[in-house]
């Protein structure tokens, strides 16, 4: 049997911020945050890529615009695997969606605060605090 030596990676203080950031975010450690951008840079999924955006890296489709945490919507919305594949994103391989939602079981936690983040309470809560009451009204008449 073959056994697996620690390897230690050196980064710069900067590159380290971006797993420390994610980290806070999904209450993980920066190093389970750079072990999984390693392993799925390194190909360990076939179906899923982390991409980058404003906030950090986010999994996605790979191939897709559709992010792991659009195929948890549809779970938390009641579908089935199958339904996802049939009815919400049939445009998506069955392979990469159940893979979707592996990844998503393996990082639950990660993908439930994307979700939070995404959600209409917390976009309006964010333009309360920027915007005057009067622009608040203007864009959303309430």
């Amino acid at each position: 049997m073959e056994r697996e030596l620690p390897t230690a990676i050196e980064i710069s203080r900067d590159l380290y911020r971006l797993p420390q950031r994610r980290a806070n975010e999904v209450d993980s450690t920066p190093e389970q945050v750079a072990e999984t951008i390693i392993r799925l840079q390194l190909g360990n999924t076939v179906h899923i890529q982390q991409r980058p955006i404003p906030c950090g890296l986010q999994a996605y489709v790979r191939g897709t615009r559709v992010a792991v945490r659009h195929v948890a919507a549809f779970l938390n919305a009641g579908f089935t695997a199958e339904e996802i594949i049939s009815e919400g994103l049939p445009h998506v391989t069955p392979a990469a969606i159940h893979e979707a939602i592996a990844y998503y079981y393996d990082h639950q936690q990660e993908i439930e605060a994307e979700l939070q983040a995404e959600s209409a309470d917390t976009a309006l809560t964010a333009l309360q605090e920027r915007l005057t009451p009067a622009q608040l009204f203007q864009l959303t008449h309430q």
